[in-house]
C-alpha cells in the first residue's frame, strides 16, 4: 500500500499516522525529513538507509527535462515489505519552471500489484528509481540534441558540430574561424547553465547507480530479510530484481551519457578559448603587418627629407616618379609577403 502525505497531513498527529500505515515507529530524523522541515533548495543528494524493519531514502527528479536552469523536485519516503509512506517536496517559487505533472506521475510510482507475491515497498522503489532515470535520461537526451544543433547551419556553410571541431580546426579557413567563434560566444552563457545543471544531474545519477548497484547485489545493508510478522520475505523477488538490473543498467548507460556531454561542453569551452587566442593572434599580426606596410615609405621620406647638401636624386627630373615607384614597391612587396604568411 502506498500513502502519499499531503499538507493536510502534516500535523501533531503526523508520527501516529506514519506508525499507522507502516505499523512501526520511525525514527525522528525521518519523521522531520517526510514533515518537509530539513528539505529546502540545495545541492540534490539522493540517499537509502537501512533502519529497522524499514528503509528511509530521499530521491531528486528533474523538474523540467527541457530547462537547463530548472530545478530539482524532491521524493522523500519509508518502505518496508507492505506498506510506503512518501511525500513530494516541490521547488514551486515565483519563478518556477517546473513541468513535471505530478498527478500523471504518482501512480506511476504507485502500481504496485498487492495480490502477488512481490513486496509492495520494492515495487514502490522500482518505480521511484527507473522514473528518476527514465527523466534524467530524457533531460541529457535533450542537452546533447541542443550541443548537436547548437551551431546553426548557415546558408552555404557547412554544419559542423561541437565535438568535431578539434579534429576539422586546421582546416577551417581564417573566415571560418570568426564566425565559429561568434556563434560558441553566443552559446557560451547556455553552456555555462547546462554546466551547472550538469553537475546535479551526475550527481543524481551516480548516487542513484551506486544504490542500484547495491540493491542489485543484494547487499545487507540496504534489504530487509524480514517482514513485520518475522517471516523470511526479501524485499526484492527474483521477479523484481529481473526490472531492476534493467534500471541499473539504463542508469549506468546514463552515467556514461553524461560524461560524454561533459566532454562535449568542456570541447566547446576548449575551442572557444582556441579560437579567442587564434583570433588575437590573427590581430596582433594584422596590426604588425599595417605598421610594416608604413614602415619602408616612412623610411624613405625621412632619408629625402635630410637637408644633405649633396642629394643628386633630388634634383634629378625622374627623382620624384622613382621616389614614388620606390614607396609603392616597397607597400606591395611587404603585402604580398604578410599575405604569403596569413597575417592580413
Amino acid at each position: 500500500m502506498i500513502t502519499w502525505i499531503e499538507k493536510e497531513d502534516l500535523n501533531e498527529n503526523l508520527s501516529e499516522y506514519i506508525e499507522g500505515i507502516l505499523g512501526i515507529e520511525v525514527h525522528p530524523a525521518v519523521l522531520r525529513h517526510l514533515s518537509g522541515d530539513s528539505i529546502g533548495k540545495r545541492i540534490p543528494f539522493p540517499r537509502l538507509e537501512k533502519h529497522k524493519n524499514y528503509l528511509f531514502g530521499i530521491t531528486y527528479i528533474p523538474s523540467n527535462t527541457e530547462n537547463p536552469s530548472a530545478d530539482f523536485d524532491a521524493v522523500i519516503f519509508a518502505a518496508n515489505h507492505d506498506s510506503v509512506v512518501a511525500r513530494i517536496i516541490e521547488f514551486d517559487d515565483e519563478e518556477s519552471t517546473s513541468t513535471l505533472l505530478w498527478d500523471d506521475l504518482k501512480p506511476k510510482l504507485s502500481n504496485i500489484n498487492s495480490e502477488d507475491s512481490t513486496a509492495d515497498g520494492g515495487e514502490f522503489l522500482l518505480n521511484l528509481f527507473r522514473e528518476t532515470t527514465y527523466l534524467l535520461w530524457e533531460d541529457a537526451e535533450n542537452i546533447r540534441t541542443f550541443l548537436d544543433e547548437a551551431l546553426e547551419e548557415e546558408e552555404g556553410a557547412e554544419k559542423l558540430p561541437i565535438g568535431e571541431i578539434g579534429a576539422r580546426y586546421d582546416l577551417l579557413t581564417q573566415k571560418e574561424r570568426q564566425v565559429l567563434l561568434r556563434k560558441l560566444n553566443k552559446l557560451s552563457p547556455t553552456m555555462s547553465i547546462i554546466s551547472s545543471e550538469m553537475n546535479q544531474m551526475k550527481r543524481v545519477a551516480n548516487e542513484s547507480e551506486a544504490i542500484l548497484g547495491a540493491l542489485c547485489r543484494d547487499e545487507d545493508h540496504y534489504d530487509i530479510r524480514e517482514d513485520l510478522e518475522g517471516q523470511k520475505r526479501d524485499l526484492f523477488s527474483p521477479e523484481l530484481e529481473i526490472y531492476l538490473r534493467d534500471t541499473w543498467e539504463l542508469c549506468r548507460t546514463l552515467v556514461a551519457t553524461l560524461d560524454e556531454i561533459e566532454a562535449l561542453i568542456g570541447e566547446a569551452n576548449k575551442s572557444i578559448a582556441l579560437l579567442s587566442d587564434q583570433e588575437n593572434v590573427y590581430a596582433s599580426r594584422a596590426t604588425a603587418a599595417g605598421a610594416a606596410l608604413l614602415l619602408m615609405p616612412t623610411f624613405f621620406v625621412g632619408l629625402w627629407g635630410m637637408n644633405f647638401d649633396s642629394m643628386p636624386e633630388l634634383n634629378w627630373k625622374f627623382g620624384y616618379p622613382l621616389a614614388l615607384a620606390v614607396m609603392c614597391l616597397s607597400i606591395f612587396a611587404t603585402y604580398r609577403s604578410a599575405k604569403k604568411r596569413n597575417w592580413l
